[in-house]
C-alpha cells in the first residue's frame, strides 16, 4: 500500500495562520502578556512612571513632582521549523490508522495528526523560551534572564526550608503597592510541592482549591 505525503505541504500552507497561532499563542504564559503585532525587526517601548505631589490648595502655582520616561527595545526573535518526512517511515503508522478506521474508531487525517504533534512540541518550546531564553544562545532574553539581571532578589531562606516557606518569603517581599494584583510564577515541580505542603500543614481541611486547567491556586 502506497503512502503519499505530497498533500502535507499543501495542508500546512492552507492552515499556516492557524498552525502558527496555536504554536505561539497557546503557550500558557502568553495569556499574561501583552501581544505586540506588526513588528518586523524591533520597536521601542516607552515606559512612563509618574510621581505627582498633592499640595495644599493655596494661591499661586508651584511645580512639584516628576515624570520619568524609560525605554525597552522589543526585538523580534525569528524561528522556523523544517521537517522532512519519509514515506517509508510513515507506512506502519498509516496502516494502523486504516485498521482503526475499519474497526469503527474515529481518527484524524494524517496531515492533522502530524501537524498537531508538531504544534504541541513547538508550543512547549516557546513556553520554555519565554522564561529561560538567553540572547547568547537564543534570539532573545527570557523573563528569568531579565529578572536575574535587573530585578531584586528575595532574601534567602534556610536551604532545607519547604516550598511553602520559600513561597511565603516571596509573598512577604512583594511591595504593598502591587500586592492586590501580584501573581507568583513557579515551575510545575514547585507548584506540585506547594500544593502538597499546603495539604500537610492543614491536614484537617481539603487541599487548597487548585485550578487544574490553568495550573493556578489561591495561596492560603
Amino acid at each position: 500500500m502506497a503512502f503519499n505525503v505530497s498533500s502535507l505541504p499543501e495542508y500546512v500552507n492552507q492552515h499556516k495562520v492557524d498552525l502558527l497561532s496555536k504554536s505561539v499563542y497557546s503557550a500558557p504564559t502568553i495569556k499574561y502578556l501583552n501581544i505586540q503585532t506588526g513588528i518586523k525587526h524591533s520597536a521601542t517601548l516607552n515606559i512612563l512612571d509618574a510621581n505627582p505631589t498633592l499640595q495644599a490648595n493655596t494661591c499661586g502655582w508651584n511645580a512639584d513632582g516628576d515624570a520619568t520616561f524609560t525605554q525597552r527595545v522589543l526585538e523580534v526573535g525569528k524561528y522556523k521549523v523544517n521537517m522532512a518526512l519519509c514515506e517509508r517511515d510513515l507506512v506502519q503508522k498509516f496502516m494502523n490508522v486504516q485498521t482503526l478506521a475499519k474497526a469503527g474508531a474515529e481518527v484524524l487525517p494524517y496531515e492533522e495528526q502530524i501537524t498537531s504533534k508538531v504544534v504541541e512540541s513547538v508550543k512547549d518550546q516557546v513556553e520554555n523560551l519565554i522564561w529561560n531564553a538567553t540572547k547568547a544562545s537564543d534570539a532573545f532574553d527570557g523573563i528569568l534572564t531579565i529578572a536575574k539581571a535587573e530585578g531584586t532578589a528575595v532574601p534567602a531562606v534556610e536551604a532545607n526550608a519547604d516550598t511553602y516557606t520559600k513561597v511565603l518569603a516571596v509573598y512577604q517581599a512583594i511591595p504593598v503597592e502591587i500586592l492586590d494584583r501580584a501573581v507568583i510564577f513557579v515551575g510545575m515541580d514547585t507548584f506540585r510541592d506547594l500544593v502538597l505542603d499546603c495539604a500537610k500543614r492543614n491536614a484537617l481541611n481539603a487541599i487548597p482549591d487548585v485550578d487544574k486547567a490553568n495550573l493556578t491556586m489561591i495561596f492560603p
